[in-house]
């Protein structure tokens, strides 16, 4: 369910090579410091709906597992989370792209509004099509209705 990024993985304290490289519908998870604050940005692989909270909130990153499931209830997460890591590189540079948006424009106390700014840009790994683009928020709309097509 969780898939760490090098850096986010040092900051946990766990070697990066063992965890079994995966992708699907998993969240990625990337350190970033905003100041002097590590922050994490945690990014769901299929829409990149993405969380940003203060590293010191969570000690063990499977604990951030309980973070996802409380806050997005549209995500049906697997009875038991594990940990791995992420190759995918398109998702990688979204996440570049999503640190460029907000770095040094936020500071640590200002989540909502990263968060905010992030959810409702356009992004390219969203599209279905070649020069097609879309938000996170619309992601997560056709992610629900394609998982529940009684709605």
């Amino acid at each position: 369910m969780i898939d760490l990024s090098n850096k986010a993985a040092k900051r946990f304290r766990i070697n990066w090579k063992d965890l079994k490289e995966r992708s699907g519908d998993f969240w990625k998870v990337e350190a970033v410091m905003i100041g002097r604050v590590p922050m994490l940005y945690i990014v769901h692989e299929y829409t990149l709906f993405t969380m940003v909270r203060r590293k010191s909130e969570f000690r063990d990153p499977l604990i951030i597992a309980d973070e996802i499931i409380q806050s997005c209830p549209w995500y049906r997460s697997p009875a038991t989370p594990s940990l791995g890591r992420n190759g995918n590189r398109r998702l990688t540079g979204s996440i570049t792209e999503m640190k460029r948006m907000t770095v040094g424009l936020y500071s640590p106390e200002q989540i909502n509004a990263m968060e905010m700014s992030i959810n409702q840009s356009l992004f390219s790994y969203l599209s279905t099509n070649r020069n097609g683009y879309s938000t996170p928020f619309e992601a997560v709309e056709s992610y629900v209705k394609e998982r529940t097509p009684w709605l």
